[in-house]
């Protein structure tokens, strides 16, 4: 599926109207209908306030055999439009935000009995007001990393490249760092090239969990890879040097282990640890982080003691259940999870919780709760809210959750700041001189 392009045939000054899609991609509004969006399971009514211009750097796609569904004042409930004016057969619209942006609501739309399971990304609702897409969502994070503005130099990139290609020619990391920044147009491994921000340091074939959201590998599920994942061993060598690279080259640098290309770096913890002590013996300058699930608290320990500075920790769910549906983990339990938390709190380095957010899950009054309870038990000092890249309704099924009403994304926000002031809301690995401001 690719961006679509919107043709819009009624003016209806300030008015939200229905966004849909034709067979071949082409985006139009519907005059005369109440646009509707989901939380869970269940169509909403949208109102502006919810509303903003989608963000630069969004994408559209057509949900292939779902029809859009409106709000019908008449009946006081909702309906789905399956055809268009002119008879043709319609699919719902979904956007898909830049980083940086939280969504708020799902697109709404009723599923034919014949309709495949969505790819892997993160489904926002979408309307156009005035000829222009608004989405429900809220900016979370002002850091600018990943703005599409930072990213319009390919021709410097390659400049870059082909330096740090030359400097070091037998870096293996190096090279796979370039075939990311090129083919993937992966933003992070972008930014190490360009000397900037925070480095990727992509270092494990493996993984000890089996998420059925798994972007890398998820064998004969049916879904597409977004990227191929590492196929090789970085040696503690290879990894110090772009550590080292990237720390004297930037300021406010961060690197972390643990990227989307890879599976889990933990596994790798006691050759990380050698590159942590190397870097360490030169500097002291620099963020050295890991994203990981948390699963080896052991491990955890060593690389704190080694240097780490941070450490972000991937939860669906502070709920045992939950998170063992969707995880599905490999020889490690979720209480595994808790102590590396632990650990991480107790050595005193900076936590994060990187929490995949699913507007009407999320935000239900039972994962409220288990949420409040978790962050009263492990004050971590941030959330980085994350759009759970997967299908809703093939997720809600997978982990088989228990309903209860949603209390809204901005009010459980809200309620996060008001009741736990300390902890930091975001969306990126912030660096040293910005974790707590």
């Amino acid at each position: 599926m690719s961006s679509r392009t919107i043709k819009n045939r009624w003016k209806h000054r300030n008015k939200i109207l229905l966004a849909y899609s034709d067979k071949s991609g082409s985006v139009y509004d519907y005059p005369n209908l109440n646009s509707a969006f989901m939380v869970g399971r269940h169509p909403v009514r949208v109102f502006h306030e919810d509303l903003i211009k989608i963000p630069k750097g969004s994408v559209l796609f057509s949900l292939p055999e779902r029809h859009p569904v409106f709000y019908n004042p008449k009946k006081n409930d909702f309906d789905s439009l399956t055809h268009s004016i002119d008879g043709q057969e319609i699919w719902a619209v979904s956007s898909f935000l830049s980083s940086g942006y939280l969504r708020t609501h799902l697109p709404a739309y009723q599923k034919k009995k014949n309709a495949p399971i969505l790819p892997l990304w993160a489904y926002t609702g979408v309307v156009i007001i005035d000829g222009e897409f608004f989405v429900p969502a809220l900016r979370v994070d002002v850091d600018p990393r990943s703005d599409p503005e930072q990213h319009q130099n390919d021709y410097k990139l390659g400049i870059e490249i082909k330096n740090l290609q030359k400097k070091y020619p037998n870096n293996r990391l190096i090279k796979q760092l370039s075939f990311c920044s090129k083919e993937y147009r992966c933003l992070c491994a972008r930014n190490f090239f360009l000397s900037r921000f925070e480095a990727p340091l992509p270092t494990s074939q493996y993984c000890n969990a089996r998420c059925i959201g798994c972007l890398s590998y998820q064998k004969n599920s049916g879904f597409s890879e977004s990227q191929i994942r590492l196929n090789f061993k970085p040696t503690p060598d290879e990894i110090s040097q772009l550590i080292l690279h990237h720390i004297e080259n930037v300021d406010a640098s961060i690197v972390s282990f643990g990227q989307g290309c890879e599976g889990e770096p933990l596994l790798r913890g006691k050759d990380l640890a050698k590159a942590i002590t190397i870097v360490r013996k030169k500097t002291c300058k620099g963020t050295i982080n890991i994203n990981t699930n948390g699963s080896l608290p052991k491990m955890v320990k060593i690389l704190i003691d080694s240097g780490l500075d941070s450490i972000r920790i991937s939860l669906n769910s502070p709920t045992s259940k939950y998170y063992k549906r969707y995880f599905n983990p490999v020889n490690y339990i979720f209480d595994d999870v808790l102590r590396s938390i632990e650990i991480s709190l107790e050595a005193g380095i900076f936590v994060s919780i990187n929490l995949f957010f699913l507007p009407g899950f999320t935000d239900m009054e039972s994962e409220v709760e288990s949420l409040f309870s978790f962050f009263n038990k492990f004050p971590v000092n941030m959330i980085q809210t994350r759009n759970l890249n997967i299908d809703p309704e093939y997720y809600l099924d997978t982990i088989g959750y228990i309903e209860s009403a949603p209390i809204g994304i901005k009010k459980l926000l809200n309620l996060i700041k008001k009741i736990f002031p300390s902890i930091k809301i975001g969306y990126y690995n912030p660096p040293k001189e910005r974790m707590y401001s």
